[in-house]
């Protein structure tokens, strides 16, 4: 790490954020998708091999792990979306000591961050409601991870506030006594 450049790592977290969240979640959305429409397949047909029917195997083997899947995308999702909060308070305590941004700086990355999270909560209201199927997966399934991108307009700020508290007050390492007179 090149020192006096962890400004600009926070300021990277802050839109990895909002991008790997946005997709994180549009992907959990396409294998809940991909997941309902095997379960679905898989259930519907009615073959039997010797003594075995294939519903009922399935049923008895991946028919449950898939559906343990499908009960908890949602959860899935939210960890995602919260461990990557996490990494970024992690980020910026481990590095605050070599922090050299001023804070009006950390305030035009927040505005920037603000307005793409807005764009990025508008377009995640868009592919959700352009299609009844994905409605109903991102509105039934993955309840709480839409709930957390559509309100990323109101977390962003949040969570900007919580890192800028966190390095430049609370964690701050204490200058020693004299240091500013060269002893």
């Amino acid at each position: 790490m090149v020192k006096g450049k962890a400004g600009k790592l926070n300021a990277l977290m802050l839109f990895v954020l909002i991008f790997l969240g946005f997709a994180g979640i549009i992907m959990m959305g396409i294998f809940v998708y991909g997941a309902n429409l095997i379960n679905q397949t898989f259930s519907s047909i009615d073959v039997e091999i010797g003594d075995v029917n294939f519903t009922e195997a399935y049923d008895d083997t991946l028919g449950k792990g898939i559906n343990v899947f499908l009960d908890s995308a949602d959860n899935y999702g939210l960890f995602l979306l919260l461990g990557m909060i996490v990494l970024m308070i992690i980020t910026s305590y481990t590095f605050s000591e070599k922090q050299k941004v001023w804070i009006v700086a950390e305030f035009v990355i927040l505005i920037i961050a603000f307005i793409l999270a807005v764009t990025i909560q508008g377009a995640y209201n868009t592919v959700i409601n352009s299609s009844t199927t994905l409605l109903d997966i991102y509105s039934i399934d993955l309840i709480k991870s839409s709930k957390f991108i559509l309100n990323l307009h109101i977390i962003i700020p949040v969570v900007w506030a919580f890192i800028v508290i966190l390095v430049y007050g609370l964690f701050r390492k204490d200058r020693r006594i004299g240091e500013d007179i060269g002893y």
